[in-house]
């Protein structure tokens, strides 16, 4: 069993790496500092469990939070705004005039697309969830995951050949 100052040297280091995970899943700042909190409180409750090579511990602590973000985002179940995944960008990127530009036409069109469509699309594109972690944050089947988000990138694409903003 993993001691107190094992766990200390060995989990809490990720803390920064998983902050970062749960603000890519489409969580807000103060949601993933508290997602963090919740997976390192059940590490240290499962710390029996924890793997012992360090890469390991790395792929089962993203793992661990990967769930307790899917369960946030399952209670809340709010859209992921595209303002929220811009924070990821360089700072040049997000001054960008073009970029803002692009970036707003996209959310617009996005939310053009029925609500189902739209959900799954930014869930995939914008929270870097795959079609499994789609279907239990929402509640679909996968098999109805897998159809809106064709359907919404089908048409998506459609909306940005109408609107010139495929490149």
């Amino acid at each position: 069993m993993m001691t107190e100052k094992e766990f200390r040297q060995r989990v809490l280091p990720l803390q920064r790496l998983m902050y970062g995970l749960a603000l890519k899943m489409g969580l807000p700042p103060d949601d993933a500092a508290d997602v963090v909190q919740e997976t390192q409180i059940k590490l240290w409750r499962h710390r029996v469990d924890i793997p012992d090579d360090d890469g390991a511990l790395r792929m089962y602590s993203l793992s661990t939070l990967r769930r307790e973000c899917i369960t946030m985002m399952r209670r809340r179940k709010p859209a992921v705004t595209l303002d929220e995944v811009a924070e990821f960008k360089a700072p040049e990127e997000r001054a960008s005039t073009e970029y803002r530009d692009t970036r707003h036409r996209i959310e617009v069109l996005i939310d053009s697309l029925p609500p189902g469509q739209s959900k799954v699309v930014r869930l995939s594109s914008f929270g870097g969830l795959d079609n499994a972690e789609i279907a239990e944050a929402t509640g679909m089947t996968e098999a109805n995951v897998r159809q809106l988000l064709s359907r919404g990138r089908r048409r998506l694409r459609e909306l940005m050949d109408n609107n010139n903003l495929s490149s």
